[in-house]
């Protein structure tokens, strides 16, 4: 079942994308609702599953990890199979996200790695261990991620285009254990209060909250977002890939992304792909609309692109 939402709650849900760790207050001056209707708009959204919980974006590059991914195609596999796989990689301590694909794909799972010996160790146990049952493999690494907001919930074109935040750069920050503890506890809840923090760590909340301060400044941390359950709001999660015949149009499709309400995240690889691209929309046809306005545009420097749909997402924790 879809929900339509009204005004109120698509400004309530922006101020979260925007940052999820804004106070109530906060955010009901700027949606100009009492603390009061905000935090029972919110509750609703919740009960309602439209909100499925509020993530911490860390930059795992800054404490010494690469982002790596695997996209497999199976065969000789059953769905009781593919969900043994995919309940393995979800307990897999090392593994951030995985996901089910409706595409030519079936499954993409990502991990944290220290270096690229620790890559080939995972990636020979993937194939020792499930190699059977996958038809195609394929291997890349992260080495740009550019995070969008969700301008489509305001559906206003004259609101100012937020900030790109950019993850994943060779420069490691300086932090220690009580930071790796305070991000544990808000990577999976960044609205987890310094309080509760502070009762779970013994670190005081004045420390807390200069601590979180700190790695924002470094770039540790890179965002405070909600995680929204886009089939609830009647939206659906595209991905287009694209192999470049001209790398100096990335720029320029970079600000391009940006600029579009739709487009919430960019990548660039080490993959056959130079680009990726992920929208969220509501049917397929705006999802084709989208497509065709990047093929217009930058088309004569696409050399091939392909497009698949998230289907489910079953893990994504932005911390190892």
């Amino acid at each position: 079942m879809a929900y339509k939402l009204n005004k109120k709650d698509r400004k309530i849900l922006y101020q979260l994308d925007l940052n999820s760790r804004q106070s109530f207050n906060q955010i009901a001056r700027k949606v100009g609702l009492s603390r009061e209707v905000v935090q029972y708009r919110i509750k609703q959204l919740e009960k309602k599953g439209i909100i499925k919980g509020y993530q911490t974006l860390i930059d795992i590059s800054k404490l010494g990890y690469l982002n790596c991914r695997f996209f497999i195609k199976f065969q000789k596999d059953s769905p009781e199979q593919e969900n043994k796989i995919i309940e393995y990689y979800k307990k897999h301590p090392k593994f951030w996200w995985v996901d089910s694909i409706d595409g030519f794909r079936d499954l993409g799972i990502a991990c944290w790695v220290k270096d690229m010996y620790e890559f080939y160790e995972i990636k020979e146990d993937l194939t020792k261990r499930f190699g059977k049952y996958i038809y195609d493999l394929d291997i890349s690494i992260y080495y740009k991620f550019y995070i969008y907001k969700r301008t489509y919930l305001l559906n206003d074109k004259k609101k100012p285009i937020p900030e790109i935040k950019v993850m994943f750069f060779p420069e490691k920050a300086d932090f220690d254990n009580k930071d790796i503890q305070i991000l544990r506890l808000i990577a999976p809840n960044s609205r987890r209060s310094s309080v509760e923090i502070s009762n779970k760590t013994k670190i005081s909340v004045t420390n807390i909250n200069y601590r979180i301060k700190k790695m924002v400044e470094k770039g540790i941390i890179k965002d405070f977002r909600v995680m929204i359950d886009l089939e609830k709001i009647g939206y659906y999660w595209y991905k287009i890939e694209m192999q470049l015949s001209n790398l100096n149009i990335k720029p320029k499709m970079l600000n391009y992304f940006h600029n579009h309400p739709n487009i919430i995240y960019a990548y660039e690889t080490i993959s056959d792909n130079d680009i990726e691209v992920e929208l969220e929309v509501q049917s397929y046809e705006d999802f084709r609309k989208v497509l065709n306005e990047i093929r217009n545009i930058f088309g004569k420097n696409i050399k091939k692109y392909h497009h698949l749909l998230w289907f489910k997402e079953h893990k994504f924790l932005f911390m190892p």
